[in-house]
């Protein structure tokens, strides 16, 4: 072979190697991408002493069952997660005879949050989960949140396009098409189940303490919500306001004992040591 010719053909074979080589990448760039899990609503560590609820998206309406009893459609729209009864004229015992779209049929709390929109269109929720943590406090000092408590948390509220990292205001551009926002519940109480304004009954602990006037450690329950976007770039709105009048409610409806039974297995009897029970995770998480 002549040393023209046989220069072009080593050419040629290093160019096809070349290809060869950035063609198998993009395949294993691509396999990895189709392996790769969905966007999750997991947060805690796997050591974590904690239990999840998954409670998926139940209706909507304009009821308030805690701050306007009674009154149908007196308050702005809202989601409704878990008890799939719940309206205005809820009471703990209506709540405990309804069913549910928790992972756990024990769980008929009431869960909800101001109806969401991005960009002007109403959004609907693909998933709820609901973690009840230790937060930092002494795990084996917690007790279960009393029968029939009712919390309203307007603060401790955080937005992310899922898989990214939380901030204090949402996003206007999710390139992966999902939206995430999260809202911690205050987590020490005085003793009472509401209070005149339904906040004052409870407070946040400092440091893994609560405060003096609050004494009673509870779970901080952590909610997060999920929504597919109709489009990448939108702006958060509620029908309370804008995105800063986000809150999240809470009336409990658990079996207590049940509910109890949770709060002693996967907080009070926790060890760093071991990983967390099957029994304190949910599906779909």
């Amino acid at each position: 072979m002549e040393e023209s010719s046989r220069r072009t053909w080593q050419a040629h074979k290093a160019t096809m190697l070349v290809v060869g080589v950035a063609a198998a990448a993009a395949c294993l760039i691509a396999l990895t991408w189709a392996k790769a899990p969905a966007a999750s609503a997991q947060e805690e560590s796997e050591n974590e002493p904690s239990f999840v609820v998954r409670c998926d998206f139940s209706h909507r309406n304009s009821d308030d069952p805690i701050v306007h009893p009674g009154e149908p459609g007196a308050a702005h729209s809202h989601d409704f997660f878990g008890n799939k009864s719940t309206n205005a004229s809820s009471t703990y015992d209506t709540l405990r005879a309804a069913d549910t779209t928790c992972s756990r049929s024990a769980d008929k709390a009431s869960y909800w949050i101001p109806t969401l929109k991005w960009g002007g269109r109403t959004l609907t929720a693909f998933r709820g989960a609901f973690y009840y943590r230790a937060a930092g406090k002494d795990p084996k000092t917690i007790k279960a949140p009393p029968a029939g408590l009712k919390v309203i948390p307007n603060t401790h509220v955080n937005w992310r396009c899922l898989g990214g990292s939380y901030s204090a205001t949402p996003p206007t551009w999710c390139s992966n098409g999902r939206l995430g926002v999260r809202v911690t519940a205050p987590d020490c109480s005085d003793g009472q189940t509401d209070s005149a304004d339904h906040r004052s009954h409870m407070a946040y602990a400092k440091g893994g303490i609560c405060p003096s006037t609050h004494p009673i450690p509870v779970p901080s329950l952590r909610m997060i919500i999920d929504f597919n976007l109709p489009t990448s770039f939108g702006w958060v709105t509620l029908s309370s306001g804008d995105a800063s009048s986000m809150h999240a409610d809470f009336f409990n409806a658990w079996d207590q004992p049940v509910l109890e039974e949770m709060v002693r297995d996967c907080i009070n009897a926790y060890d760093p040591a071991l990983p967390r029970p099957s029994k304190c995770k949910a599906p779909g998480v």
